[in-house]
């Protein structure tokens, strides 16, 4: 089962900077999303859940 992620137009602008600051990451960081609509729960993810936060929330390290 494939999930389907949305972006805000917040994470979109983030997301084209850090990607202009960090191009050599680029690959790994098109596989991570993909691989997070594919599994989320994949162990390659290190998914842990923000504690802070009232709301589910959950942080994905690149």
């Amino acid at each position: 089962m494939s999930f389907m992620l949305v972006f805000t137009e917040a994470y979109n602008r983030r997301a084209l900077r850090w990607l202009k600051r960090h191009p050599d990451l680029r690959q790994q960081y098109l596989k991570t999303l993909q691989l997070l609509q594919i599994n989320p729960h994949h162990p390659s993810l290190r998914l842990h859940a923000l504690s802070a936060f009232h709301y589910p929330q959950v942080e994905i390290t690149i």
